[in-house]
């Protein structure tokens, strides 16, 4: 395991989980998440300088091209949910969501689909 990914690991085992209520309200902000993956990030270093969590996303490089492509905002829109999202914490650098999230919308998913 890279320093990179060890020190992500770190913030996602602090990630608290009521955060991810908020991909119930904000359509938008759902949107983001469940395009995010780790076919929108490259990463270009495995050492960051800090194991923040603003130091690990200067590791990667975010594909916002693709992002806008995803969920159909323009660029300026793209930028302004991604910055939500990133400092929400509710999308990891490695192009991962926390589990809580993930758990959270399956579990709408279940309730749509079974009426």
């Amino acid at each position: 395991m890279s320093y990179f990914e060890a020190a992500l690991e770190l913030h996602k085992d602090k990630f608290e989980p009521y955060r991810a209520l908020i991909v119930l309200d904000d359509k938008a902000l759902r949107r983001y998440v469940l395009s995010w993956g780790p076919q929108l990030v490259s990463r270009d270093n495995d050492y960051p300088l800090d194991d923040d969590m603003a130091t690990l996303w200067t590791c990667v490089t975010v594909d916002f091209s693709a992002l806008a492509d995803l969920t159909g905002h323009s660029l300026p829109h793209v930028m302004g949910y991604f910055r939500q999202a990133q400092g929400l914490q509710l999308i990891y650098p490695d192009g991962s969501v926390p589990y809580a999230v993930s758990k959270l919308l399956r579990k709408k998913l279940d309730e749509i689909t079974s009426v």
